[in-house]
């Protein structure tokens, strides 16, 4: 048995029984410079800048200004000093930080210190818009958005006010999305948004399959709210009624892949051919099934709609699933606010409409104490301290902050939530000797978060004691009792007096965990060392406990040790010991399992992503899903290693000994053919071939007819041909890019910046002018490309070698420089710069 089992200490919960502050003075101590990589990003996504752009702040600077700011909201001097100089030692320490907002916001007037709210939407079209309006403030303070659209009717139904039919949720997610592109998210980005639809909406197979071809909604992660009675469905192999409005829905539901009504095709031995996407119904050998029409409009087969969420979430990594019943079954709130419908951008915080992520995580692996005999044990007593000022300091940021809307500063005021959460497991369990996604490894995740939770409820109830409960305590009294006494093990002594409606949840840390210099949430690390040398220059990182492990001290402020570790790591990473597994060896049932373990004492959800191997097959994600559903998740999202087009090479490998010249020639040169079938360099100019296949369209347009002819060699785009409602000349340059090397995704985007007035469906999507027709003939083909077997493209070489090194957590290049993203967390992050496309 691992000794972090035996080292638990309740000195500080002791005091709190008693009502005796946990907060004693910290003696003084020496903070650890921050790391180069550190450093960069601090100066880089945390640092006021001057008028030149620079960046004129340290992370002492940076903890000065957000603890001062926070600070604030202590109404006694005597407690706004103590507060001060405790946070601001536990924050220069790095063992807690909070979110990215915080730390660029605080100090401004009208700074916005939450990570993200979730919104309504309203069925109507100034409801709408409003929405739409919402998100762009939103998104303009540096926050995330997540809503659901179930309460929009559905495509096709009646609108009473003008006589019309309703273009239904995915045509209004468009608004959002592209209202998102144009807004950056506190200036620094774009925004994040989560878009959410119930299992039962009329719609849901428009929404299931609304980014098959991963260039739609591209500014949305987007999850689907399943009900216990629609896993009852899914298991008992029966019919499921769509509804709308509480009523059941008594017309035909749409079915994107087959384009027409909703029917199943079932095969000889009685199970349905499900479909990922529209291709894989067109190239589907359907010849031995019989067509079942529902047994009354509006009824899905519940299998089906199954399949067909797990046949996207294992081809395209989306969409994600909730356990809506779940989530509702520890929504303590119910009583006065009724049930949750949505969550945020990556999941973690599932919410009533205009509530906030206060968001905020300790580095566990800080509190790792080494013994002199060589093993160590977790400092549960200093651990405990922490928490009480983090959740003190989380309960300031509501008074400290500046809500961008109204609605939310209410809401967030009359429940004050907390989302005190953890990072660094993955290199506490190094430091601990334990291997990740192992038994033990579980049991210390319950062993931690149990005694953070716990340990930050105290806390929250002693600030109830003196700065008074929030406002909707009173009337979900009842509910807390049992949760508080009952589920988390507070003493009936104590009086019930919560400060806060909830206090923990895990969010991604993928930028604060670079700062911290640890691994992000409770994810696996994804590599020990890498050296990418490319026209951005050198970029190196190395991971120390791994370097530790191999006998090198590794100097994190000086780029020459930093190399030569990262150089020693990636040759010798064979040599570590057996409990240094990185994400590459975890398989996604024991990423299941983890998710599983913390959520067992996480008042709110998690923000997990559950990597599967690229062999991984749909029944795998089926049995996942159920699995989690069987732990008592809220949530989860599943990414299987090359589900997603644009996914390159990632951690550094060294070059097997045994491979030879030729074979890795022969590697280099399918790798270089291979890129060519989708991108050629800029300045490369390709001729035209005799003989091109196509396709084309025709798209009625504000009333013409458009044509779009798009030509390709079997590898790639070649040539555009445009007649009708639009300029010639939009096709012979288009042609001009494709034949010049630019990516078909960048002629695409250009010709979708081109918005009009009018406009019309097509491919499931909405254009509203003829270039984005263009756009989305363009990428159609390309997609067909891609899904073309090696053996049909005109590349001249066949498959890669054995040696070929891949990640499963690297998904595609950072769009700010250009380095390779971590898929963690639910969000894809990048280490060298701290770029996070959700926090």
């Amino acid at each position: 048995m691992s000794i972090f089992l035996e080292q638990s200490t309740g000195s500080v919960s002791d005091n709190e029984q008693t009502g005796t502050s946990a907060s004693a003075a910290r003696p003084a101590r020496r903070f650890e410079p921050l790391g180069l990589n550190a450093q960069k990003v601090v100066a880089k996504r945390y640092s006021l800048r001057n008028e030149h752009g620079e960046p004129i702040e340290t992370w002492e600077d940076i903890v000065r200004r957000v603890v001062g700011h926070v600070s604030k909201a202590e109404k006694n001097p005597g407690e706004q000093h103590w507060f001060y100089n405790e946070m601001s030692a536990v924050m220069l320490a790095r063992e807690f930080i909070p979110n990215t907002p915080c730390l660029v916001n605080a100090g401004k007037p009208k700074g916005q210190l939450a990570a993200c709210f979730v919104l309504n939407v309203p069925d109507s079209i100034d409801g709408i818009m409003e929405h739409a309006r919402d998100v762009a403030i939103i998104h303009q303070t540096g926050g995330g958005t997540g809503m659901t659209y179930e309460f929009l009717r559905p495509a096709g139904a009646m609108v009473n006010s003008t006589r019309g039919v309703a273009s239904g949720p995915v045509s209004f997610m468009n608004i959002v999305n592209q209202t998102t592109e144009v807004v950056k998210q506190g200036g620094v980005r774009r925004g994040a948004n989560m878009g959410i639809l119930a299992v039962a909406h009329p719609d849901i197979l428009r929404f299931i399959h609304a980014k098959n071809d991963q260039t739609s909604l591209t500014n949305f992660n987007i999850s689907v709210t399943v009900t216990d009675l629609f896993m009852d469905a899914v298991d008992s192999g029966t019919w499921f009624q769509t509804e709308f409005d509480g009523e059941p829905w008594t017309q035909a539901v749409h079915d994107p892949v087959t384009g027409g009504d909703y029917a199943v095709y079932r095969r000889p031995d009685g199970t349905p051919a499900s479909f990922a996407d529209k291709l894989a119904f067109e190239t589907a050998d359907l010849s031995d099934c019989v067509i079942e029409e529902p047994p009354m409009p509006g009824m899905v087969f519940a299998p089906d709609i199954w399949n067909r969420i797990i046949g996207a979430a294992h081809k395209y990594a989306e969409p994600g699933i909730i356990f809506i019943d779940e989530v509702n079954r520890h929504n303590h709130l119910k009583a006065s606010m009724g049930p949750i419908y949505a969550c945020n951008p990556c999941g973690e915080q599932q919410l009533h409409f205009n509530n906030s992520c206060n968001l905020g995580s300790i580095d566990v692996a800080k509190f790792y104490k080494p013994l002199d005999d060589g093993g160590g044990y977790v400092d549960w007593e200093s651990l405990a301290r922490v928490t009480h000022i983090c959740t003190r300091f989380l309960d300031n940021v509501v008074d400290a902050g500046h809500f961008p809307l109204p609605a939310i500063d209410d809401v967030v005021k009359r429940t004050r939530p907390v989302g005190l959460g953890i990072m660094g497991f993955a290199d506490l369990c190094l430091r601990l000797g334990v291997t990740y996604g192992s038994d033990d490894s579980m049991r210390l995740m319950e062993q931690v978060m149990g005694f953070v939770r716990r340990e930050s409820w105290l806390a929250s109830l002693e600030l109830g004691r003196t700065k008074g409960t929030f406002p909707e305590f009173e009337a979900n009294r009842e509910a807390y009792e049992k949760f508080l006494y009952d589920d988390v093990g507070i003493s009936r002594d104590i009086p019930l007096t919560p400060r806060n409606y909830e206090v923990t949840t895990i969010a991604p840390t993928g930028t604060i965990s670079l700062v911290a210099e640890t691994s992000s949430g409770i994810e696996p690390n994804f590599s020990w060392a890498y050296v990418r040398r490319d026209t951005l220059g050198t970029r190196t990182y190395v991971h120390s406990p791994a370097a530790e492990a191999l006998g090198l001290r590794v100097d994190q402020t000086d780029q020459a040790s930093i190399e030569a570790a990262a150089e020693y790591v990636v040759e010798h990473e064979s040599e570590l010991p057996p409990h240094f597994i990185s994400a590459m060896n975890i398989t996604s049932e024991q990423h299941v399992r983890v998710l599983g373990a913390a959520q067992k004492h996480v008042d709110n959800a998690i923000s997990k992503t559950c990597n599967g191997a690229k062999d991984d097959t749909v029944q795998s994600v089926d049995e996942l899903y159920h699995l989690a559903r069987k732990l008592g998740c809220k949530a989860v999202s599943y990414y299987r290693d090359g589900s997603r087009e644009g996914q390159v090479l990632n951690a550094m490998a060294a070059q097997p000994e045994t491979t030879s010249s030729a074979d890795a020639e022969a590697a280099t040169e399918f790798a270089a053919a291979k890129e060519s079938a989708s991108v050629v360099h800029e300045g490369t100019r390709i001729d035209r071939p005799r003989e091109l296949q196509g396709s084309t369209w025709r798209i009625p347009f504000e009333g013409q007819n458009l044509y779009v002819t798009v030509n390709h060699d079997g590898t790639r785009i070649l040539e555009v041909f445009v007649a009708g409602p639009i300029s010639a000349g939009v096709g012979l340059l288009a042609s001009k890019m494709l034949r010049g090397g630019f990516d078909v995704n960048e002629v695409a985007s250009s010709l979708n910046k081109v918005i009009a007035t009018h406009a019309v469906w097509f491919n499931e999507r909405l254009l509203t002018s003829p270039e984005q027709a263009v756009a989305e003939c363009l990428l159609l083909v390309d997609r067909r490309l891609r899904n073309l077997p090696e053996s049909e493209r005109a590349i001249g070489k066949a498959g890669a070698t054995e040696n070929s090194p891949s990640m499963s957590s690297m998904v595609s290049k950072c769009p700010e420089c250009s380095g390779q993203l971590e898929h963690v967390s639910g969000c894809d992050a990048c280490r060298d710069c701290g770029y996070s496309k959700c926090k």
